[in-house]
């Protein structure tokens, strides 16, 4: 592996960039330790038709498997991502949490659970959209909004 420090006089913050041709349990581990450390902005390259965006991971509200493809909701788009589910799990372990076996929620953005007797769904703040939540899921997704509220 290499590492390398540039300067730029131009730059407003640090900047950390990790170029990889796949995604491998020593890049995990990287992100995980700079996602740890406070002040550094992570973005996702997300795809929508023929243009690639590099979304502030912030202004997600959940991820969801579709068809095999994982689409990315924010509170007014969606996006594709090329990553898998489980990688997104991995690489951000304190914001988002599994919520069923197709979706991870960003549990900062969660406004309401709702039980009903179809089942039990959470709400996201500035949005219409819901995910749904499954049993298995339930109780540890709502002692994690217990602590964090």
């Amino acid at each position: 592996m290499k590492f390398k420090i540039e300067f730029d006089d131009n730059s407003i913050e640090p900047e950390v960039v990790i170029r990889c041709k796949e995604l491998t349990d020593e890049v995990v581990a990287l992100q995980k330790a700079f996602s740890k450390t406070e002040g550094i902005s992570q973005q996702l390259p997300l795809y929508k038709d023929d243009t690639e965006y590099f979304m502030p991971v912030s202004d997600i509200i959940f991820f969801e498997t579709v068809e095999k493809n994982v689409k990315v909701h924010t509170v007014d788009n969606m996006y594709d991502s090329k990553l898998k589910l489980y990688e997104i799990e991995e690489m951000f372990p304190q914001r988002f949490m599994r919520v069923s076996k197709s979706s991870i929620v960003n549990v900062a953005k969660i406004i309401s659970i709702t039980r009903t007797l179809s089942g039990c769904f959470v709400q996201f703040m500035g949005s219409i959209k819901q995910v749904y939540v499954s049993r298995m899921y339930y109780k540890d997704l709502h002692d994690r909004l217990n602590q964090i509220k």
